[in-house]
């Protein structure tokens, strides 16, 4: 499994023309966004990661994925342009995470369970 950000060592644009995607999670307590490809057998499994989200324009399903850098990044943070076949939208985030890795059948768990925890439901509670 890689996973590398942006800013840092990943460089923009990403490009899955021939890939399904869709939103797989958001975390509004983390303020994190999971867009994730569907799950294709010997096709590595690919899910972008924006942290401090600060606006979200997608739609749920994406044929198709570019990510780039738009030119009105700012002080709330770094603009991303996402488009597809049919679709364009963009994402204001302050970082995206690539990550990717083989899996041999599909998983509801994402490759950033870890920094998304709350993406599990809660201990319950004892009765106070």
């Amino acid at each position: 499994m890689s996973k590398v950000w942006y800013p840092g060592e990943l460089a923009l644009p990403l490009a899955f023309p021939d890939r399904r995607f869709r939103l797989w999670s958001y975390v509004p307590t983390h303020s994190g966004l999971v867009v994730r490809s569907e799950f294709e057998p010997d096709t590595p499994h690919v899910e972008v990661l924006f942290q401090v989200v600060h606006l979200i324009n997608l739609p749920t399903r994406m044929n198709g994925l570019v990510v780039a850098v738009g030119e009105d990044s700012g002080a709330s943070g770094v603009t991303f342009t996402v488009s597809g076949d049919d679709f364009s939208g963009h994402v204001i985030a302050s970082y995206l995470c690539l990550g990717v890795e083989e899996r041999s059948r599909y998983s509801p768990i994402s490759i950033f369970h870890g920094l998304l925890s709350s993406e599990f439901p809660p201990e319950p509670r004892s009765p106070a």
